[in-house]
């Protein structure tokens, strides 16, 4: 494992944490509609999730020596407002949190046991999120 290039890429999957968490929070505060209390509900849930990959992340990221970001993606920042929008904007990121730690792991490999799992462990909450948004979807 490059422990540099390790670091590297969790400080920006923290990055991107950061701004799931902003991107959530608002687009909770904006949907409108018949079930705008279900789905803003639903997605504040989804923003508790993703503050507590950004505690887990800095955590590991202490644990290997490194220092954590404070940075957001700007990129990361897509404001929708109508409920469609924000669906498909939110399974777009989750899409794209979903290879950012597949990447990860395949780069760490399974013999870094912890950080290992709080990966895995951070992607499979991605995949139920994705699940959860294509609920509402349909």
């Amino acid at each position: 494992m490059d422990k540099e290039k390790v670091l590297k890429a969790l400080n920006n999957a923290l990055a991107q944490e950061h701004a799931c968490y902003i991107r959530y929070m608002t687009h909770a505060a904006v949907v409108r509609g018949p079930y705008a209390g279900a789905v803003a509900s639903q997605l504040k849930e989804i923003a508790g999730d993703e503050a507590e990959h950004a505690k887990k992340l800095r955590e590991r990221i202490v644990g290997l020596g490194g220092t954590p970001t404070m940075r957001v993606e700007e990129k990361d920042l897509i404001m929708a407002s109508s409920f469609k929008e924000i669906l498909e904007v939110n399974l777009k990121e989750e899409d794209k949190a979903i290879e950012m730690y597949s990447s990860v792991l395949r780069e760490i490999g399974q013999e870094v046991g912890l950080l290992f799992e709080t990966i895995e462990d951070i992607l499979q909450e991605e995949q139920e999120n994705k699940q959860e948004l294509e609920r509402l979807k349909e």
